[in-house]
C-alpha cells in the first residue's frame, strides 16, 4: 500500500553528491568498517531506478493490488544487506551525510512495493538508534509526516517497522518533543493503534505498538489522560488474548501501560468501566506465576506491581470487583505467595540500609509506605524507558554496571512492596468496614453470609497457611498501620471472634518480634 508523499510529486532524486562528484562510485569503504561505499552507492541507485520504473509503469499497473508489486529479489536481498549495515553506527552517519534520509522518504512515498517499503522504515528506524541523527530526523516534518501516515498502512511488517522507528524516537529525550508535537496534532492516530490492537495476530506487531504507545502515554501526561478510553482499554484486552497470560516483556509493557492510565483521573474510570473485562486476565496473570511453590519475582517485579496496582485501583473504585475478589481466597493467596520470596529481599535491603551511615537512608521495610495506600498519581513501576549506559565501542561495559543492576533491581524490589503494602491495606480496611456494619446489624441474614464469608477466609488463613508466610503477611500488615487504622487489629478481631487460636498464637509472635523460618515452622504456629 503506497503513501501519499508530503513532499512534491516527483520521483526520489539521487543525492547532488552522486551528480557533482561522479569519483564518489569508486570510492574506497566507509570510515572503520570494511562496507564500501560503492557497493553502498550503487545499490541505493539500483533502488532509486526501479522505483522510477515503478512509476513509468503505473498506468498499466492500476487496478493492481499492492500486496502484488515487489521488486526483484536480487536487489531485495541487496536492500537487506544494506538494512543490516545501519545497525552499524559509521554507516548511520555516512547515510545521514549523504542525505539517504530524503531518499528513503521519498522511495516510501512513491513505491508501491510492500518489501522496498518495510526494509526503508527499518533502516530510517536502525538509523533513530544514533542520537544524534534521530534529532536530525526528529525535525524533518517530511519525516515526521511520512512515518505517521505508514501507521495507515495495511502490511504488518511494515507497521512492525514503523512502531519501532516511533518507539526509538520517542525514547530519545532530545527528539521525543518534536514527535508528540506531530502526534498530536495528526488524525486518527489512536484510531489506527485500536486498529492494530483490535485485529493483528503478528505478536512482534502487538509487542512493538505496545512499546510505542508505552513511551508514548509515559512521556505525555496529557496525552495519557485523553487516550485513557475504554476503547483503548478493550482493544488492548483483544491483543492480551493473542499474547497470551504467562509472563512475558510484552505483556508486561501491556501491565505497565493499564497502569499509566490508572494515574489519571480518565484512566481510574475507564478501568473501572471495563473492570469486569480486564480482572480476570490481571488474576489469570498472577495465579500462573503464584502456581510454583516458591514464586520466582527476578525480572518480573515491574510486571507483578503493575498487575497488583491496576487490581488495587480497581478494588478501591468497583463495589461489585472488591465483593468479587473477597469471596474467595485467592487474591489473599496471591498476596501471602509473592511476599515469601518478597520479604527476605525487603529484608535484605533494610539491613544494608541501617548498615550505611546517612541515618535518612536507614528506614524499616513499612515505613517507606506506612501505611498509605497507593496514591493514583503513584506509579508503581520503573519505567522501562530509563536510559541505560550503552557498551563502548570496544564492547566494554562500565565497571559500575552491575552495583547499577543492583541498585535497580533494590528499587524495584521496594516499589512491588509498596504496592502490595497498599493493596493488603485496603484489604484488611474493607474487611474492617464490613466486619463493623454487621455487629451494627445485630447479625441480620444479609450480615450472616458475609460473616460467614469472612470467617472462611480467616478459617483458612489459620488451618492452611503456613506459619512464615502469616510471619510475611502480618509483619507487612504491621508496618502499613497509620493512626487511623491498623490492619492486623481486623485479624485478631475475627481470630477472637471466630476462636482461631493458632492464628492468635501467630499474631501475638509476631508482635512481640518473633518469627520462625520455614524449616522450623509447625502446625501449631509455635
Amino acid at each position: 500500500m503506497s503513501v501519499d508523499s508530503p513532499s512534491s510529486d516527483r520521483n526520489p532524486s539521487p543525492p547532488p553528491e552522486f551528480q557533482e562528484d561522479k569519483d564518489l562510485l569508486e570510492a574506497g569503504v566507509i570510515r572503520n568498517t570494511t562496507f564500501s561505499k560503492h557497493w553502498l552507492f550503487s545499490t541505493l541507485m539500483k533502488l532509486i531506478e526501479e522505483v522510477e520504473k515503478e512509476n513509468d509503469n503505473k498506468e498499466s499497473e492500476e487496478g493492481q493490488n499492492d500486496f502484488s508489486v515487489d521488486v526483484d529479489e536480487e536487489l531485495q536481498t541487496e536492500l537487506c544487506k544494506l538494512w543490516d549495515m545501519s545497525m552499524n553506527s559509521e554507516v548511520v552517519h555516512f547515510l545521514n551525510e549523504f542525505k539517504a534520509v530524503e531518499i528513503f522518504v521519498g522511495i516510501i512515498g512513491k513505491s508501491k512495493a510492500p518489501r522496498v517499503t518495510e526494509i526503508c522504515i527499518g533502516i530510517l528506524g536502525n538509523m533513530a538508534c544514533d542520537s544524534e541523527v534521530c534529532v536530525t530526523m526528529s525535525e524533518n516534518e517530511k519525516v515526521r509526516k511520512m512515518v505517521l501516515l505508514l501507521l495507515d498502512n495495511a502490511d504488518p511488517q511494515t507497521l512492525n517497522e514503523t512502531t519501532r522507528f516511533l518507539y526509538t524516537s520517542l525514547s530519545n529525550p532530545a527528539a521525543r518533543e518534536e514527535w508528540i508535537r506531530a502526534i498530536n496534532e495528526a488524525e486518527n492516530i489512536q484510531e489506527h493503534i485500536n486498529f492494530i490492537f483490535q485485529s493483528s495476530t503478528n505478536s512482534d506487531l502487538l509487542r512493538n505498538t505496545a512499546e510505542f504507545l508505552d513511551v508514548l502515554l509515559d512521556v505525555d501526561e496529557e496525552l495519557c489522560q485523553k487516550w485513557a478510553t475504554p476503547l483503548l482499554i478493550q482493544s488492548m484486552l483483544e491483543a492480551f488474548k493473542q499474547i497470551g497470560c504467562k509472563h512475558s516483556t510484552a505483556l508486561e509493557t501491556y501491565l505497565h501501560i493499564f497502569q499509566l492510565m490508572s494515574t489519571t483521573e480518565t484512566g481510574v474510570e475507564s478501568l473501572v468501566e471495563c473492570a469486569d473485562s480486564l480482572c480476570p486476565p490481571l488474576m489469570k496473570y498472577l495465579g500462573i506465576l503464584c502456581e510454583d511453590e516458591i514464586v520466582g519475582l527476578e525480572g518480573r517485579e515491574a510486571a507483578l506491581a503493575s498487575a497488583l496496582s491496576v487490581l488495587n485501583v480497581i478494588f478501591t473504585s468497583h463495589d461489585d470487583t472488591a465483593a468479587m475478589l473477597l469471596k474467595d481466597e485467592r487474591l489473599l493467596r496471591i498476596f501471602l505467595k509473592i511476599l515469601e520470596p518478597l520479604m527476605p529481599y525487603i529484608q535484605k535491603i533494610n539491613d544494608e540500609s541501617l548498615s550505611e551511615t546517612k541515618p535518612d537512608t536507614a528506614t524499616s521495610a513499612g515505613e517507606c509506605a506506612k501505611g498509605d495506600n497507593i496514591e493514583s498519581n503513584q506509579e508503581p513501576t520503573i519505567s522501562a524507558k530509563d536510559e541505560t549506559k550503552e557498551e563502548d565501542l570496544d564492547g566494554e561495559t562500565d565497571e559500575s554496571d552491575e552495583d547499577e543492576m543492583s541498585e535497580k533491581s533494590k528499587q524495584l524490589m521496594m516499589m512491588l512492596y509498596q504496592v502490595l503494602q497498599g493493596f493488603t491495606f485496603d484489604f484488611l480496611f474493607s474487611i474492617h468496614v464490613a466486619m463493623t456494619e454487621e455487629d451494627e446489624e445485630e447479625k441480620e441474614k444479609t450480615s450472616t453470609e458475609c460473616s460467614n464469608q469472612h470467617k472462611n477466609l480467616f478459617t483458612y488463613m489459620n488451618e492452611s497457611v503456613s506459619r512464615v508466610r502469616l510471619n510475611h503477611f502480618i509483619a507487612t500488615l504491621k508496618d502499613a498501620a497509620n493512626d487511623t487504622f491498623n490492619p492486623v487489629d481486623t485479624i485478631k478481631t475475627a481470630a477472637t471472634k471466630f476462636q482461631l487460636d493458632r492464628l492468635e498464637r501467630i499474631i501475638k509472635s509476631v508482635e512481640e518480634g518473633r518469627y520462625v523460618h520455614r524449616e522450623n515452622s509447625n502446625d501449631n504456629g509455635t
